[in-house]
């Protein structure tokens, strides 16, 4: 038999302690009903966070796509009438704020990270639009705001869709 700390007995992994019977090896712990809670809502929050977050960058993506179509629309109605396009270099707030003022987009469109119309040149805006020397092409490219990572591209020559 064993013998830890009690008495000796006949029945491995038990000793006696005080009189009782005390299983080593299978001893379960009562926990407290309010620490499973605490770990069910840590795994539900866990859980939602990772639901959560592609949840929001997929509809960050319909917005930038839906205001990159619009603007693209913009252009090809600007280049029908002018049979060129604008030649200036510009961020999307320039860009947008042209085409409406000359009539090519009904009424500012939404900045789809602010959430707001386009309208200061200092707000972060991931639009630029540039075109070639005799305004015959366009690009329009959408980089992750604040940074240079290219997230789309719309232009006139090989990448006319969004698809």
């Amino acid at each position: 038999g064993a013998r830890l700390g009690g008495a000796r007995t006949s029945c491995p992994g038990r000793f006696v302690v005080s009189g009782s019977f005390t299983n080593l090896v299978g001893m379960k712990r009562r926990r407290s009903p309010h620490i499973r809670i605490l770990g069910l809502a840590g795994l539900s929050l866990a859980a939602g966070v990772l639901v959560g977050i592609p949840l929001a960058e997929k509809r960050e993506e319909r917005r930038v796509r839906a205001m990159l179509l619009t603007v693209q629309e913009g252009l090809q109605n600007f280049h029908v009438k002018e049979e060129i396009y604008p030649r200036e270099l510009m961020t999307g707030a320039q860009l947008v704020h042209f085409l409406t003022k000359e009539g090519f987009l009904k009424e500012p469109i939404v900045n789809p990270w602010t959430r707001k119309p386009f309208g200061n040149d200092g707000e972060p805006d991931g639009l630029r639009y540039r075109t070639d020397m005799i305004a015959e092409t366009y690009e329009l490219v959408v980089y992750r705001p604040g940074t240079e990572i290219e997230e789309f591209r719309l232009d006139s020559t090989e990448n006319q869709s969004l698809e």
